[in-house]
């Protein structure tokens, strides 16, 4: 199963309701970057130059036009169209021609991968520079001097000796280089690099900053979940829950994509995980922390809670001491087989016996150690430990879920 993004769909990257708040602050800093594009003042030539591209990097998003042939070794054209989006996203759409040979190309790109477009669907590979538009401009002139020779067209204009060696591989040909500034923004908007023969072009051509749209990148997961609410809810409940197990998805740095349907949830997992870390996930998530003793040999049988699920280890709760969000829990790995759940809520060292309840079933018990620290062991691998972490540092649903996975 493949999953694209779309500006009108209904997948949701998981960190997107943290990032809201970034969001919006990155589009107040764009409409201001934008008004600085318009309205600055002109940059003196000698602060432009390499400082252009430097200052490229920085934009919300741009696009660009890339084309280049040479007839050496063999005669080879490309032309592609594209735009980069700063979360390190890229498109490129065109065609390379060998000889008389034509194919078609359209990538995508993200992070440490990119992703090309084949009959059978979407094939990832490992992310190299034909992706990285930034890297393949200032290729072209990085480590040699740029030199200013005036304004053209009311563009500064700066010439180099490029190093290309997709266009002049046995160093046989003599590239001269322009970069074309614009003395407004201080930002790059033409590389061309050419032998005086025409016989090498290459030519990256800037624009639409800040204005270029988003980047859609495609998404393979290795495990799809359903999620059903075991209870109705209604709109702003089911809105909560979304929310609540959105939240948990990006403290835990799962790489998903989460939607809601007519009857719940789906979510597309990168990774696999086990049943009951998704159990957990999608669980009510109430965490809390109580102060409790050991059942006695004299009381009944059936007196409080068993720990652990072990019916010989039962203990009687008697002080609620914190629960979501007032844990401020922390995991700790001493391998990735055992690890612990730390927490600051702190208790006496005569004050009995500290309980873990998630969900009304005790997880695990402690006692103070060194400074008071409360150190829930027993409850997993680091994995298991740390979606508990996510459930007790973070909200509520108002109703669990039922979790099918599909095969």
């Amino acid at each position: 199963m493949t999953a694209v993004g779309n500006s009108s769909s209904d997948w949701v990257p998981i960190s997107r309701s943290v990032r809201s708040s970034i969001t919006a602050l990155a589009a107040v800093l764009t409409l201001s970057c934008a008004g600085v594009l318009r309205n600055a003042r002109p940059v003196a030539p000698e602060q432009a130059g390499v400082g252009a591209w430097a200052k490229l990097a920085q934009l919300r998003s741009f696009r660009f036009s890339l084309s280049f042939h040479t007839d050496a070794p063999l005669p080879i054209e490309v032309r592609f169209t594209g735009v980069r989006e700063q979360a390190d996203r890229e498109v490129w759409s065109g065609y390379m021609r060998r000889r008389t040979e034509l194919s078609k190309v359209e990538l995508r790109a993200e992070g440490p991968y990119q992703f090309e477009r084949e009959r059978s669907g979407w094939r990832r590979t490992k992310r190299g520079t034909e992706t990285r538009v930034l890297e393949q401009g200032e290729g072209t002139f990085r480590g040699r001097p740029l030199e200013f020779v005036g304004t053209e067209r009311g563009r500064y204009r700066f010439v180099f000796r490029p190093d290309l060696p997709i266009l002049d591989p046995t160093q046989s040909k003599k590239l001269v280089g322009v970069m074309e500034v614009d003395p407004n923004s201080g930002l790059p908007v033409r590389l061309y690099c050419s032998d005086s023969a025409g016989t090498a072009e290459w030519e990256l051509r800037l624009g639409r900053f800040n204005r270029a749209g988003s980047v859609d990148v495609p998404y393979e997961p290795a495990m799809t979940l359903d999620a059903t609410p075991t209870k109705r809810l209604n709109r702003s409940a089911f809105g909560l829950a979304t929310a609540v197990v959105n939240q948990r998805l990006t403290r835990l740095g799962w790489d998903g994509r989460l939607r809601r349907t007519a009857r719940g949830l789906t979510l597309l997992l990168g990774q696999t995980k086990s049943r009951r870390q998704v159990d957990l996930l999608f669980s009510r998530g109430r965490v809390e922390v109580w102060q409790g003793r050991w059942v006695s040999a004299g009381e009944s049988t059936g007196a409080g809670v068993e720990v652990g699920g072990d019916a010989s280890r039962r203990v009687l709760l008697e002080l609620l001491l914190a629960e979501n969000e007032r844990i401020a829990a922390e995991v700790r790995a001493a391998t990735p087989l055992s690890a612990a759940l730390a927490t600051s809520v702190e208790i006496s060292a005569d004050g009995g016996l500290a309980v873990l309840v998630v969900d009304g079933a005790a997880m695990s018990s402690a006692s103070p150690g060194p400074g008071g620290e409360l150190l829930f062991q027993d409850m997993g691998n680091e994995d298991d430990v740390r979606v508990i972490a996510a459930l007790a540092n973070g909200g509520v649903t108002p109703s669990e879920f039922r979790v099918t996975v599909r095969p």
